[in-house]
């Protein structure tokens, strides 16, 4: 639920009409990222108020009886599909490369996804990578159990930066200097995952992997290679918060925080040279 930050963004993005020739995702950004690449406006508002409003969309008593804490039909089958469709001929025909990131239950590594035939394809990808481990069943794609991407790619640039992109723009929901912290479940992973020892691994450390990669990040910045947009403060509201004024200023921190930046944000794109102009992506 703190993507309602993300959401105020990309719906300035939009307004703006800032487009990026990659947009790459995981976790939640994933579903919010293809509304922005099929250029749905409200689409992501919409989607967010419905979650909040439902009682029945967040729920601790569905979490204990069918070991998931957001109810992910509802989410994704009938309102992401039905009442909120995303229209998928806006997205495949847009100049946009749209990249999701999940991960293998199995392995423990990143999968990504790029290549989106059918709309019933993407679907299941999205919700592949918005499963949180424990939270959410996996989803099985092409032979492959998959969770949240950002479980072992917390940031997707590593397969931009295999492509060869020299200028990034990334939203992170972190305020600036935020720490991830060891978790204190790993009695629980092993338990609920002890047949996948490589997924209790990569759960045991997440928190290096993400303090590596804004270590990383925090380089590429000095270097003028990445432009950052986070909160300023750390957000008032939790992963699963659901009043409805807390997620409305979320959304309008992340929009007044893109428009305050706007300059700058001009000066780092257009500071690119003609022949490089599209090597540029956005990361959510």
């Amino acid at each position: 639920m703190r993507c309602a930050f993300t959401i105020g963004v990309l719906d300035y993005f939009l307004d703006q009409k800032i487009e990026f020739p990659y947009v790459a995702t995981a976790s939640a950004g994933a579903l919010i990222g293809s509304s922005y690449i099929a250029r749905q406006r409200d689409r992501n508002a919409k989607l967010l108020h419905a979650i909040g409003k439902n009682q029945q969309a967040i729920s601790i008593k569905r979490l204990l009886q069918k070991k998931e804490l957001f109810s992910m039909d509802y989410i994704f089958d009938k309102l992401a599909n039905q009442t909120f469709p995303l229209e998928f001929q806006a997205f495949s025909e847009a100049s946009s490369r749209f990249i999701i990131g999940t991960t293998d239950i199995n392995t423990g590594k990143p999968i990504f996804h790029d290549t989106f035939q059918k709309q019933q394809d993407l679907s299941t990808i999205i919700r592949a990578s918005c499963s949180l481990p424990v939270l959410a069943p996996s989803i099985e794609y092409n032979g492959n159990q998959l969770i949240d991407g950002g479980v072992s790619n917390p940031i997707p640039i590593a397969p931009l930066l295999d492509r060869g992109i020299k200028k990034h723009v990334v939203i992170l929901t972190r305020n600036k200097g935020y720490i991830k912290k060891p978790t204190k479940l790993n009695w629980f992973f092993k338990r609920v995952f002890k047949n996948n020892p490589e997924l209790i691994r990569l759960l045991h450390d997440r928190h290096l992997l993400y303090n590596e990669t804004m270590k990383k990040l925090t380089a590429m910045q000095q270097r003028n290679e990445v432009f950052i947009i986070q909160p300023k403060d750390p957000l008032q509201a939790s992963r699963i918060e659901k009043n409805h004024h807390k997620l409305e200023a979320l959304y309008r921190q992340g929009y007044r925080e893109t428009e305050r930046n706007h300059a700058a944000l001009y000066s780092f794109l257009h500071g690119l040279q003609k022949s490089s102009v599209q090597k540029n992506a956005l990361h959510t």
